[in-house]
């Protein structure tokens, strides 16, 4: 009975479908297939679309990512401002627990560095500079002892031109500097103005500037440059050798420093005081090397191997 009756309603349905659509469906649609449109293929019909969740909102892509030296130099910046202008709880537990990381982050590091100086001695400052107080009291000695060293050598093949004006305050200061030094080390000085007229208080005698200042190119009195063997000019031609020690007032020690380091790298002081001058570059790659320096920030371990030799050179 529930086979004939299911019969009875097939047919109502197929007479419907032939009725309605005006088409022979009734043989395919007792054999299960779908219905298909006159004039359009098989391969036209629609796809049914995939089944959304309705349950809830279409999932958001996540935007985290790793909280590297990127990261943080990207997001710290806007996690600070954000809590400064809007210190909610979240804001500002954000702000303070990426702070966090960059401490934690770099006491790890630090640890690190730590760990690499101990165990290769080109990399340990100490190796290069001892940094304990014996040791670097044992090294500045060293550098005051050359730069006297230097001074008094280069006071034996020299001397000094100081260039005033009568409205330089500091002018009247920086002269009986430079007669300390004529007394301890025999450096002789002359005196120029770059207007004619001597600083308030000195009574000593001046030159008037023939244009020198300008020259070298000059910006402050006093100005004080070295002349090694110095000579008249030839042909009109001046074939003197000037070196810029200082721009502005200096104390005695600083000055003497000044007038060591003007000497520095030339050929006008001896291999012991350049040596000794040269002090704190011990250890330090050269500038030609840097130059030539070639690294592959891809193979980090190729490193030492090529900075090792440099650095040996300077030891």
């Amino acid at each position: 009975m529930t086979f004939l009756c299911l019969g009875v309603a097939a047919s109502g349905i197929v007479s419907a479908q032939v009725t309605s659509r005006g088409d022979e469906y009734g043989d395919a649609f007792l054999h299960y297939e779908p219905y298909v449109t006159p004039g359009v293929r098989k391969d036209d019909t629609p796809k049914q679309s995939p089944r959304q969740d309705v349950t809830g909102a279409p999932a958001k892509p996540s935007s985290e990512s790793s909280v590297n030296v990127a990261w943080l130099r990207q997001n710290y910046p806007m996690l600070e401002e954000r809590a400064i202008n809007d210190p909610t709880d979240d804001n500002v537990s954000a702000y303070m627990y990426t702070k966090r990381v960059i401490l934690d982050k770099s006491q790890r590091f630090s640890e690190a560095v730590t760990r690499v100086l101990h165990e290769d001695p080109m990399l340990d400052e100490n190796n290069r500079i001892p940094y304990a107080s014996t040791g670097a009291q044992t090294v500045r000695n060293a550098d005051y002892q050359a730069q006297e060293k230097a001074v008094q050598e280069l006071a034996q093949i020299g001397g000094l031109l100081i260039f005033v004006d009568g409205n330089c305050r500091f002018c009247a200061m920086q002269l009986p500097v430079l007669d300390m030094l004529k007394h301890t080390d025999n450096l002789e000085y002359l005196v120029i103005s770059i207007d004619g007229t001597r600083p308030k208080g000195y009574k000593g005698t001046v030159t008037a500037d023939n244009g020198l200042y300008g020259k070298l190119g000059l910006k402050l009195t006093p100005s004080i440059v070295y002349v090694a063997k110095p000579r008249s000019y030839q042909d009109g031609r001046d074939p003197n050798r000037y070196l810029i020690v200082s721009q502005g007032f200096y104390a005695a020690d600083e000055l003497r420093k000044q007038i060591a380091y003007a000497g520095h790298q030339t050929e006008l002081l001896s291999a012991s005081t350049m040596r000794d001058l040269n002090v704190w570059d011990r250890g330090v790659a050269s500038t030609t090397d840097l130059q030539h320096l070639q690294l592959d920030p891809n193979k980090p371990g190729t490193f030492r191997a090529t900075l090792q030799p440099y650095l040996l050179k300077q030891y």
